[in-house]
């Protein structure tokens, strides 16, 4: 079995750190977590990973309580999956952190 974890930067006030486990091209545990600065502190956004034993993803909010979702999705699927929609959406979804009621 294989461990990767990195920081990819998306902005000087936004990151994302993924990690995962994969054993012959295949992907066990992962997490991919959106991170940005706001009032000189780094809060989680967004996460997505299977540390449950299956995929789902954390919605974060500034003045709410967290919202979890269950995603319908293999391993692969949704470790690819949310790798490209923080990347692609990470502006949106910050938007939504911070002005949600």
């Amino acid at each position: 079995m294989k461990r990767t974890e990195y920081i990819q930067l998306l902005t000087n006030e936004d990151k994302v750190r993924i990690e995962f486990i994969q054993d012959h091209g295949k992907v066990l545990k992962f997490v991919v977590q959106y991170y940005s600065l706001i009032d000189s502190r780094w809060r989680t956004i967004m996460r997505i990973d299977n540390c449950h034993g299956f995929p789902h993803r954390h919605v974060y909010y500034l003045r709410r309580r967290e919202f979890k979702v269950v995603l319908d999705k293999d391993t692969n699927t949704a470790f690819t999956g949310a790798k490209e929609y923080i990347l692609k959406n990470f502006s949106k979804i910050k938007q939504n952190f911070l002005f949600a009621e």
